[in-house]
């Protein structure tokens, strides 16, 4: 990568209601658009900043919170009472920032990140400029017979809430780049004991995609052909009638985009945002 413009990196518990929530921002010198950009279920804010600081190159001041239950972020590990509680996060960090600047706004997410970006941009279509979704989870291969789902929901979920699986859960398929997944498995701030509380959590906001009426903002869906933990089709169903959404496909990637196909992610997303702000007159080249 080459350095055009230098950068401050600076982080922050946002602390102005329970919990406190870790928040960390890149800022280039001169920057035009604003990107809250929301990590994986499994992983932190930290696996994204080598993306970020790619975007910050191009003026976009990018801000990694870590959810609820993540990172360094308060709550119980790899858990939920409430999927709306991380949408209500989201809010809390999206009023931080737009306190401090008020810039096009963009937000985005990967995976769970992604269907709770998805959500969030409902409620406040007013204010962002689109929605970036990669490998969103709207449905996951992971799918128990409709008998075990309700047992689960209906008698364990209400006694056990945080009953969580004794072995961890796998790395495979999260990334082609073994890299990323040798880390994941030697992170102690991984999620991979996620709370049966978490999984229920997640199908109800799963549900909840196909309840809402769609979001009123511009999106952009980035999707790999390979994906072996969410299903394309969910997604593809999801935003089949949305006025304006484009979707992209790569062919060569694990689950994770970000972590297998960068410089798509970067290339894709790059555009996709000048092209709804005009601030980028000289793209640069996609490289492969």
């Amino acid at each position: 990568m080459i350095i055009t413009q230098s950068l401050t990196m600076d982080q922050e518990f946002l602390c102005d209601e329970y919990p406190p929530l870790f928040i960390r921002r890149i800022s280039p010198e001169r920057w035009h658009t604003q990107l809250i950009f929301l990590h994986a279920s499994m992983v932190h804010s930290e696996y994204y900043l080598p993306i970020a600081l790619k975007w910050a190159q191009e003026g976009i001041r990018v801000i990694l919170p870590d959810l609820r239950g993540h990172g360094r972020s308060c709550g119980p590990r790899g858990h939920v009472q409430n999927f709306r509680q991380h949408l209500s996060d989201i809010q809390r960090i999206y009023a931080a920032v737009q306190s401090q600047y008020s810039a096009p706004t963009f937000l985005g997410g990967e995976s769970y990140g992604a269907l709770m970006a998805y959500l969030a941009c409902i409620p406040l279509r007013t204010n962002l400029k689109g929605g970036i979704l990669i490998a969103p989870s709207f449905g996951l291969y992971f799918n128990p017979p409709k008998w075990l789902q309700y047992f689960m929901r209906h008698a364990l979920h209400p006694v056990w809430p945080r009953l969580r699986p004794i072995l961890p859960l796998p790395v495979e398929g999260v990334a082609h780049n073994q890299n990323i997944t040798r880390l994941i498995a030697q992170d102690r701030n991984a999620n991979r004991h996620y709370t049966l509380g978490f999984l229920i959590n997640l199908w109800k906001a799963q549900e909840q995609v196909f309840k809402e009426s769609l979001p009123a903002v511009p999106l952009l869906a980035l999707l790999s052909e390979q994906d072996g933990i969410t299903r394309n089709d969910r997604t593809e169903d999801a935003l089949r009638d949305h006025p304006d959404v484009v979707v992209r496909y790569h062919s060569a990637s694990g689950h994770s985009l970000v972590a297998d196909q960068p410089d798509f992610v970067f290339h894709e997303s790059l555009m996709w945002m000048a092209k709804r702000t005009g601030a980028l007159s000289d793209p640069p080249v996609m490289t492969s």
